[in-house]
């Protein structure tokens, strides 16, 4: 007799719940662009090349969350919008249960058969997996134990590398945040730690990694080289404005691309499952960007030499916005190139003796990398 495990119903409005931001964001590009028509080719082209990831994630968790797994006296079966799969009983070598069900098979060349479990009556399926085949959990433990030991030397070195990395990247993050007035030199330490972090991953050959999704600590993790680095370089980056955020988006996007191919090619040493190895790509990409988009904010500000063109402009409005922490903002009239209004955080002591009506003075520098900046007189450095 045939069952069918599925996904609860109140378990698929959650998930549809969490993705609706990914649905709307490619109706809404191609509703602005229905709208207000096509303004520039180059702003539409990249607009729709954001929409591709988007458009696959909802795709893939709605065929996730409509897929059915069906058992009967011959096999079990996936069936989705996307996928087709079968496993016969015969096939089946063992199981193993790490949060969801997987079934082994004997051959080495299929793949294993995983049932989630979040499935309606998985607790059935497993009681009757458990009865039917050995578990291969005990199996796996005891051949990591005999012919997977890491090198103790090779391993300690890795540990004391991911040590070093983590504590200079922190000390350094804090530096940038108190002493970046009197060391502004201080930001290129934190971008050098990004390629020599990489580089030690294939230095050590898979004793160190990026971060893990399993709470395990036997192999060092320098995840925290590359949040400490995002945090530090975004902390210099605020009080920079530049004119054309979209070139350094996009040497960010490719700078990233780059790292993110080197970070592939070095995790063929580590000895993680493929969902470990997802996790770290995942997690670089994350942190990773952001790092990269402030280092070439620093870069274009920090090797800028040109005389800066001075402007003035009025402050219209106050405004404060309280969500987890109060912000203060001074709204400034357009001026020179800046052709919109635009909202300038501050701190409270400068926003409670800054009037309504008060000129202050914008400095227009070119940039070193060719994008313009500038920085507001009320924010240089206090």
């Amino acid at each position: 007799m045939q069952q069918e495990y599925t996904y609860s119903r109140g378990f698929r409005i959650f998930v549809f719940c969490l993705i609706s931001p990914f649905a709307l964001i490619p109706l809404s590009t191609i509703g602005v662009t229905i709208v207000a028509g096509v303004q520039s080719g180059q702003d539409t082209l990249w607009g729709f090349i954001s929409m591709i990831p988007c458009i696959a994630v909802v795709i893939y968790v709605i065929s996730e969350m409509l897929s059915v797994v069906s058992v009967d006296e011959k096999g079990i079966r996936y069936r989705s919008l996307l996928f087709r799969r079968e496993m016969l009983w015969q096939e089946v070598r063992g199981y193993r249960l790490a949060g969801r069900l997987e079934l082994v098979p004997a051959a080495g060349n299929k793949r294993r058969f995983k049932v989630a479990a979040r499935r309606m009556n998985y607790d059935n399926l497993v009681r009757w997996i458990m009865a039917r085949y050995p578990d291969l959990r005990k199996k796996t433990k005891e051949q990591m134990s005999s012919t997977d030991m890491y090198p103790q030397h090779e391993l300690r070195m890795a540990k004391y590398t991911a040590w070093v990395l983590n504590g200079a990247a922190f000390v350094l993050m804090l530096a940038c945040i108190f002493l970046v007035r009197h060391l502004p030199w201080l930001p290129f330490l934190l971008i050098a730690m990004l390629p020599v972090t990489v580089a030690a991953l294939e230095y050590h050959k898979g004793l160190l990694i990026i971060a893990d999704g399993r709470k395990i600590d036997t192999l060092p993790p320098v995840l925290m080289v590359f949040i400490f680095c995002a945090i530090g370089l975004f902390v210099v980056a605020v009080p920079v404005f530049s004119l054309r955020q979209k070139e350094l988006l996009q040497g960010a996007l490719i700078i990233t691309g780059v790292f993110t191919l080197l970070v592939i090619f070095v995790n063929r040493h580590w000895k993680l499952a493929f969902s470990g190895k997802l996790w770290s790509v995942i997690m670089f990409v994350v942190f990773f960007t952001p790092a990269s988009y402030d280092s070439l904010v620093y870069i274009n500000t920090y090797f800028d030499d040109s005389p800066p063109a001075l402007f003035e402009t009025t402050i219209y409005d106050k405004r404060i916005s309280k969500r987890r922490t109060t912000s203060y903002y001074l709204m400034v009239e357009p001026w020179g190139p800046v052709k919109s209004a635009v909202s300038i955080p501050v701190k409270k002591k400068k926003y409670e003796a800054t009037a309504v009506g008060a000129v202050i003075k914008m400095e227009l520098h070119r940039g070193a990398l060719g994008v313009p900046w500038y920085t507001p007189g009320i924010l240089k450095r206090e």
